[in-house]
């Protein structure tokens, strides 16, 4: 069994949006909105990064990095820590810029896709 259970993918389906959490080498936080997150299976989770210099230049030299979910009618929400990827083609860069193109949004091409290794959960609230 993986890192993310059944619960937690239908509150991400449902909620649609996570904060993201990174730091710098020297521990300079920043947390930044993503609309795009999805599970790509029991141990990874997937955004794409797309006006994010912040989150995107701390990635690039410190790969830890949480992500919340919340559901802000019940304070109910699930934190996820872990080690992120960043990726400027393929596959999962193809399949996060459709998902974008196909809500419509007038947004800039995304930057990177970011796949998360989820290597804690915890749940929170509610």
């Amino acid at each position: 069994m993986g890192m993310i259970e059944d619960a937690h993918k239908s509150l991400i389906e449902e909620v649609g949006l996570c904060y993201v959490a990174t730091a710098s080498r020297e521990g300079e936080p920043n947390v930044s909105p993503k609309g795009s997150i999805v599970v790509l299976d029991d141990d990874h989770l997937a955004f794409a990064d797309i006006m994010s210099p912040g989150s995107r230049a701390n990635l690039e030299k410190n790969e830890r990095v949480a992500i919340y979910v919340c559901q802000p009618s019940s304070f109910k929400g699930v934190q996820f820590k872990g080690t992120a990827e960043l990726s400027k083609e393929g596959p999962l860069y193809d399949q996060l810029a459709a998902d974008i193109e196909k809500k419509g949004l007038q947004l800039p091409p995304i930057q990177n896709a970011v796949k998360v290794k989820v290597e804690e959960v915890r749940v929170m609230g509610g």
